[in-house]
């Protein structure tokens, strides 16, 4: 490609819900450089696609994922080791619309920063979408590596409110800040123009409650769902709203399940308060026939509360959305008690969105963009990404419509199952671009050598 030629053009393309009109979007150096109307010729392009009327809208940015939290006793199986993890599972998120993750480190070493640098080095080596790193919090010591995290490039941290003993171990050494840390944490965050993250979950009601369904013999995921009940939810995220509050932190409660964070939101009034939540909360219940491959925390909710949140979301009361994928095998998931908690899902979040709520439910393309992209790109400081314009960063997927069933085999993901096997899409990605280049189109992936950016680096040596 010469230096005045396009590197991509993609012709006929769907971008507004205002008009039918078909635009042509044309590319250089990863940004979208022109939009133009159909029949106007741009020039040369080193790859030329042809929408045929497809909606093209951006990438989906998943804001919760777990890539290359592994466990031990399955990195011997092709794609759930350090060495392939990232590859895999990017392939996988690419082949589903999403262009970026907002990756988590890894739980298990004690530094922070050490964590977060063999992440990114691994990462940058592997990955073929987007990645930015969360850091996570679960000691002191963690909270005062915050300043030296931020110079390299690290922006979010994460602060868990439940695990402790068997549970922590079990999910690879997860711990979590009690109040007085938690409020100390916040302050730190805040000074370093950072945002807190917060899986909401009170502990002791936790405790409490996982004792008295552990004596009755857990067995299902009502069981399970009664073990960590919404009210745990609430109490917890009121109470990280409320100290967030005081300390002048941003915070988003994550992976929101239940009524009650929503509600705990209005009660502080918090503006700088944000919520996340995840498909599987409206798709999938304590009566889905998928036992202890449901398990996940929190917890899969009955019926009628999946619905209300399908409603609250409709009602703007959710601000973006995570996958909360995770790479546990269904080897991981035999029983109740051993079962690691957390689903799949970065691959399907982007089309399931849009099956239920554009599909389903009548929401607008527009605001299911905000809800998969655009929200998250401004929350998070990605101000070139979740939109479709001159100069913003070319990561775009052109759908597919009609039915189609899912099948895990055609997933490109290392985890052998989907709770989501057998459900239709009415909507799904037919070519994905990233960076500009065409990665993904109708179950190939042309430019396999393609590598992600680091987006943290954009930050690294700012604060």
């Amino acid at each position: 490609m010469t230096s005045g030629d396009l590197q991509l053009v993609i012709r006929n393309a769907r971008i507004s819900t205002g008009d039918h009109a078909l635009h042509t979007i044309a590319v250089r150096g990863g940004r979208i450089v022109a939009l133009a109307s159909r029949d106007e010729d741009l020039g040369p392009a080193e790859t030329i696609l042809d929408a045929e009327g497809r909606w093209v809208i951006p990438g989906a940015i998943d804001t919760h994922s777990h890539i290359n939290q592994r466990a031990p006793e399955f990195e011997h199986l092709p794609g759930l080791g350090q060495g392939d993890n990232f590859a895999v599972e990017s392939r996988g998120a690419l082949a589903g619309g999403c262009t970026t993750a907002l990756n988590y480190v890894e739980f298990g070493p004690p530094s922070l920063l050490e964590s977060y640098r063999s992440g990114l080095a691994t990462a940058a080596g592997q990955s073929m979408m987007n990645v930015l790193f969360h850091g996570c919090l679960m000691t002191m010591d963690q909270v005062g590596e915050i300043p030296r995290a931020v110079a390299e490039g690290v922006r979010t941290f994460k602060i868990f409110m439940p695990y402790r003993g068997e549970e922590a171990r079990n999910l690879g050494g997860i711990g979590s800040l009690d109040h007085a840390q938690m409020r100390i944490a916040f302050a730190e965050i805040a000074r370093h123009g950072g945002h807190a993250l917060v899986h909401a979950e009170d502990g002791d009601i936790v405790d409490h409650c996982m004792a008295h369904e552990a004596a009755l013999g857990l067995d299902s995921l009502a069981g399970w769902e009664r073990s960590r009940p919404t009210i745990a939810e609430g109490d917890a995220a009121w109470t990280a709203m409320y100290l967030a509050e005081e300390a002048g932190c941003p915070v988003s409660i994550v992976h929101v399940s239940s009524l009650e964070a929503i509600r705990a939101r209005r009660a502080v009034g918090y503006p700088g308060a944000a919520l996340e939540s995840c498909v599987h909360y409206m798709l999938l219940t304590t009566a889905s026939d998928i036992g202890p491959e449901g398990k996940v925390a929190p917890p899969l909710r009955d019926p009628g509360l999946a619905e209300q949140i399908t409603t609250a979301v409709l009602a703007g009361e959710i601000d973006f959305f995570g996958s909360d994928h995770n790479v546990w095998p269904s080897a991981a998931k035999q029983d109740w008690e051993s079962a690691k908690p957390g689903l799949p899902g970065i691959g399907l979040m982007l089309p399931l969105l849009l099956s239920h709520l554009v599909y389903g439910r009548g929401m607008s393309m527009e605001r299911a963009v905000e809800l998969t992209s655009r929200n998250a790109a401004v929350r998070f400081g990605l101000p070139g990404k979740g939109i479709v314009a001159v100069g913003a960063d070319a990561d775009l997927v052109i759908l597919d419509e009609g039915e189609r069933a899912i099948r895990t085999d055609e997933l490109h993901s290392a985890v052998d199952y989907s709770p989501y096997e057998g459900m239709t899409l009415r909507a799904w990605p037919y070519a994905t671009v990233c960076g500009g280049n065409l990665v993904y189109q109708d179950g190939k992936f042309p430019n396999p050598d393609s590598h992600g950016e680091m987006l943290n680096l954009r930050f690294a040596g700012a604060g």
